[in-house]
């Protein structure tokens, strides 16, 4: 079989012809992609809850840009909701929306945890406000930021070529496109070219994905 009828025949295609992209971020947003540590191994949401508890019920995800934080987090506070112990989820974009952390924290029941993404825009002296008002009221926080937060560390998140890698063979249908469309060379230089980004390497790879996708399959219809 030609490469260009490997890629006609068996990459899931659109009614336009072309291969859906695998790398589209309704497949690869938070949520979709199981947990994974630095090997690209599964990370087992339930016990880190655990040790969340143990801990005193507040803690922090920690790592750089595109290291799968938001990911983890969103597993975690699931994880939380199936017990019943999710108070609210918040997502700060700008120190604009500490309020509704805040809130978010006043409205928790005792023993509930708030999760809030992106700590560090909260800002300085919200911060240790919404930390009092979490322990007055009994609940826990659990929170994701790039720095250190004074919490303690539930887990630190780094990116690996391992784990792009390990992303990416997650992704739909990868048994057919991973090889023909998108190498291992490919994943390598997008990782390195992304400075270690995974998000910022997934976009890559969606370009990389259409670039040879588009060509091939235009060549399988002349």
């Amino acid at each position: 079989m030609t490469a260009e009828a490997f890629v006609r025949y068996a990459v899931p295609a659109t009614s336009h012809g072309f291969p859906r992209n695998p790398f589209a971020t309704r497949h690869t947003r938070p949520g979709r992609i199981p947990p994974l540590d630095a090997a690209g191994r599964p990370i087992d949401p339930p016990a880190l809850l655990d040790r969340l508890r143990a801990g005193g019920g507040t803690a922090a995800i920690q790592g750089p840009h595109g290291s799968g934080k938001t990911t983890l987090l969103t597993h975690l506070a699931c994880a939380l909701e199936r017990r019943g112990l999710l108070a609210a989820r918040v997502r700060l974009r700008s120190r604009r929306d500490a309020a509704a952390a805040l809130a978010a924290i006043v409205g928790a029941r005792p023993g509930a945890t708030v999760c809030i993404d992106s700590w560090e825009r909260i800002g300085t002296v919200l911060g240790p406000v919404a930390r009092l008002t979490a322990r007055v009221k009994g609940c826990g926080l659990l929170v994701t930021s790039h720095r250190d937060t004074g919490m303690p560390l539930l887990a630190r998140c780094e990116t690996t070529p391992d784990l792009l890698a390990a992303i990416v063979r997650h992704l739909p249908d990868c048994e057919q496109w991973l090889g023909p469309l998108v190498s291992a060379a490919d994943i390598e230089e997008a990782f390195a070219g992304c400075g270690g980004n995974l998000r910022e390497a997934l976009y890559d790879l969606y370009d990389r994905f259409e670039a040879s996708a588009r060509p091939a399959i235009s060549s399988g219809l002349r």
